[in-house]
């Protein structure tokens, strides 16, 4: 039974009749029903590019639904950028000690839901003689992401590339990870990019050329296979359509949405500009209803998430805030001053020490006074808003940064230095630390062998790319996820007690209704 919206109704009621369409992947029932009057069926709605638009745009929904809270469970939550907090659900995640049982964070529905969407295009667009190659490029992008996603959150899961039709759809198999990536994500990013037109190399809020290099670059990285990836992020770099910012207030702009709140009178409202943004999930679009989870995981109520001690200090190394910044960095003036009273009641300059990063990231830092009041451990995270008071959850509209420049760059120093190529990744880093007005690292400062370059590097990342949704994937990647973890988990267990991190359970644990539902599965070891 294919469901799809007619593209002549209103955008929203569309995306509310696919989403109801879709879910047929996952209830048995929705099989059994008839058709309601207001579907129409492939066979007499699939006759032009408007339909499948539309049934693009609904993917693009679930995307979003998708992402808004899995985007940082996902990608960040369980590295060691985050403290533990209050919240029982969140700190069990921050430990990696998820319960099977937790739906809310461990069900799969809603990505296949897209996923079943973008099969529905694929397959029906063959039946269009001039279908839109753009329409496609992207549904064969959007599912590739997906997957990558899946495999890397679950390794071997169940894989649909045809629409589901039938009960028996739904209970499918695993396909190991190897084979998900050789016979789908691989040839979707790829034929993506051969389908995808010239005329289309940027564009923030949809799979264009910029951002199916980026996504091809890092799949081809997570796979090791450090020439292609090298390859990939260099063409999307000479494409020359994005740029790191060279001011802290344009990079403050990437993220800023401080609405005016009464505690916060000189909020701009919602920025999220610049030349590095290559690919984001908006949330100003009133489709769907969607509101974004940024604020309510990083800064609100009381306290939420916070920034841990371990990343703080690591920092604080690299960019001390007090005068040992001079013995580091001789020839390197921080970029802010501050007016400091003197003993004799005189004013003066002085260097406001650190890396202003760190201020626009942390809670209560600023480029006029630093570092700020709150204690290392404690602060919350406030490089998208300072102030949400007044604000509900539901009305947080911060689009999710999927792929920026920066993070371009640092990928290309990754796959240089994994192959080799020592001076080149340090110019790489020194590419950013120049955009961003800091000391530029020596090659001493870069480490002797391999492992203390990586890891150099991959500090780097944490610093520029700090609560992204990058740090857990960046340590997963490159084998890094059980050594930086486990001392820390083991030194925060208290009365619970420490269940170490394992490679098995770098994986997820499978939502044990989805065992119940799908006899065919079987849960991740070690779970």
């Amino acid at each position: 039974m294919m469901m799809f919206f007619n593209k002549n109704k209103t955008l929203k009621r569309a995306v509310t009749l696919s989403l109801i369409a879709a879910t047929s992947l996952f209830s048995c029932e929705d099989f059994l029903d008839e058709t309601p009057e207001s579907f129409t069926t492939n066979d007499t709605f699939f006759t032009s590019n408007d339909a499948l638009e539309g049934s693009l745009t609904a993917a693009y929904a679930f995307l979003r639904v998708t992402y808004r809270n899995r985007y940082f469970q996902w990608g960040d939550l369980r590295s060691d950028s985050f403290a533990p907090d209050s919240d029982n659900e969140r700190r069990l995640l921050h430990n990696s000690v998820m319960d099977p049982a937790n739906g809310g964070l461990l069900s799969w529905n809603d990505p296949y839901k897209a996923i079943d969407g973008l099969n529905r295009v694929i397959l029906e667009s063959a039946d269009i003689p001039d279908a839109d190659d753009y329409i496609l490029a992207q549904a064969y992008a959007m599912r590739a992401k997906l997957y990558f996603d899946l495999v890397r959150v679950w390794g071997n899961i169940p894989v649909f590339t045809e629409p589901s039709t039938i009960v028996g759809d739904v209970f499918q198999n695993v396909t190991p990870a190897a084979r998900v990536f050789s016979e789908v994500i691989i040839p979707d990013m790829n034929l993506a990019n051969r389908l995808v037109p010239d005329t289309e190399m940027s564009s923030e809020f949809r799979f264009s050329k910029s951002s199916i290099l980026a996504l091809r670059g890092e799949v081809y990285l997570w796979l090791g296979e450090n020439e292609l990836a090298l390859e990939a992020l260099t063409e999307l770099e000479e494409l020359g359509t994005h740029s790191l910012v060279t001011t802290p207030e344009a990079w403050e702009e990437l993220f800023s949405n401080q609405a005016m709140v009464p505690r916060f009178l000189q909020g701009r409202g919602k920025l999220q500009r610049g030349p590095e943004l290559i690919f984001s999930i908006p949330f100003n679009d009133p489709v769907g209803e969607i509101s974004s989870s940024v604020l309510s995981l990083y800064a609100g109520g009381a306290r939420v998430t916070v920034m841990s001690t371990d990343v703080e200090e690591k920092w604080l190394e690299r960019f001390p805030i007090d005068s040992t910044w001079e013995d580091l960095y001789p020839d390197t003036p921080p970029v802010f001053t501050i007016t400091e009273r003197q003993s004799d009641g005189s004013n003066a300059e002085v260097p406001l020490y650190g890396d202003w990063r760190h201020f626009a990231t942390r809670e209560n830092g600023t480029f006029e006074e630093g570092f700020g009041n709150i204690d290392i451990g404690e602060a919350r995270i406030e490089k998208w808003q300072e102030e949400r008071s007044g604000l509900s959850n539901g009305q947080d509209d911060t689009d999710i940064v999927v792929y920026r420049y920066a993070d371009i760059i640092l990928m290309i120093a990754e796959a240089e230095l994994k192959l080799g190529n020592t001076e080149q990744a340090l110019a790489r880093i020194n590419e950013i630390r120049v955009a961003r007005q800091l000391p530029t690292a020596t090659a001493t400062d870069f480490g002797n062998d391999f492992d203390s370059r990586l890891d150099y590097l991959l500090d780097e990342r944490q610093f520029e790319l700090f609560a992204e949704g990058k740090r857990w994937w960046d340590l997963v990647r490159n084998d890094r996820a059980v050594q930086t973890l486990n001392p820390l988990l083991s030194a925060r267990s208290g009365d619970e007690g420490f269940i170490p991190l394992t490679e098995a359970r770098v994986l997820w644990p499978i939502f044990n209704n989805h065992l119940t539902a799908n006899p065919l599965l079987s849960q991740n070891p070690e779970w």
